[in-house]
């Protein structure tokens, strides 16, 4: 029987893909198979809205931060994250910012001292109507899209990655990622999905098994990713001393 090394398939917007692909090669040592296929391009829109009424800004995604921060208005404002890593991304452009949890439902049950009135600044797609939420939770809450999320075909390596007999391992992210692979590739036996969260494995449902992350972060991503590579025999196993 011919053994068939499994690829990656990183379907992050760019540089996403490539600092993820590296963090991986990083820890294990060695270069990984991989095509890069993002399904998602980001574009601005709408302005920056006026801050001055708000006591806490709220993001859900580093890329709603990128945009805020790179605008020059979160130095010395106070931030509320879901995930570390957004709040880390926050911190950067100066924003005094708190974690309140690695997913939605985390950050609802923490956020009871979340000073109001807050703004969450976020994509055109989003989950869970986290403002909606805060409202019915007594806080006073408003919301702004200030980026989109525009929905990308599979590059060629990667339609032709999908139809040979390799077997895949796709790390997703996001729910919307894994909604838009499933109705590009539809089930596919021989590819296996890492999925950040709950969410994102239900999304991606139709697809395959999946195998979701001990935390939704990028290290515990690449961690998972790598185990699954290990167990597929591509990468070198650690060895004892």
């Amino acid at each position: 029987m011919i053994h068939r090394e499994p690829t990656l398939l990183l379907t992050r917007p760019e540089p996403q893909s490539s600092e993820f692909l590296a963090l991986c090669e990083k820890e294990v040592g060695q270069r990984i198979s991989a095509v890069i296929s993002p399904l998602l391009r980001i574009v601005d829109v709408g302005d920056i809205p006026r801050l001055e009424d708000y006591r806490s800004l709220i993001f859900t995604s580093g890329h709603a931060v990128r945009r805020a921060g790179e605008a020059g208005v979160l130095n010395g404002r106070s931030v509320a994250t879901v995930g570390e890593g957004t709040a880390e991304l926050a911190r950067t452009y100066g924003a005094t910012a708190q974690a309140y949890g690695g997913e939605l439902e985390t950050f609802l049950a923490n956020c009871s001292d979340l000073a109001d009135p807050c703004l969450h600044l976020r994509g055109g797609h989003t989950r869970g109507d986290l403002a909606a939420r805060l409202e019915a939770m007594g806080k006073s809450a408003d919301e702004a899209i200030i980026y989109d999320q525009i929905s990308l075909p599979l590059m060629r390596a990667a339609q032709v990655l999908i139809t040979s007999q390799d077997p895949i391992i796709a790390p997703l992210f996001s729910p919307r990622t894994a909604q838009l692979l499933s109705r590009a590739v539809g089930r596919h036996a021989d590819l296996t999905v890492v999925a950040m969260s709950r969410a994102v494995a239900d999304a991606a449902r139709t697809i395959g098994e999946a195998h979701i992350a001990e935390a939704p972060t990028v290290g515990a991503m690449c961690a998972s990713t790598i185990t699954s590579l290990r167990q597929a025999n591509l990468v070198d196993r650690p060895t004892d001393d």
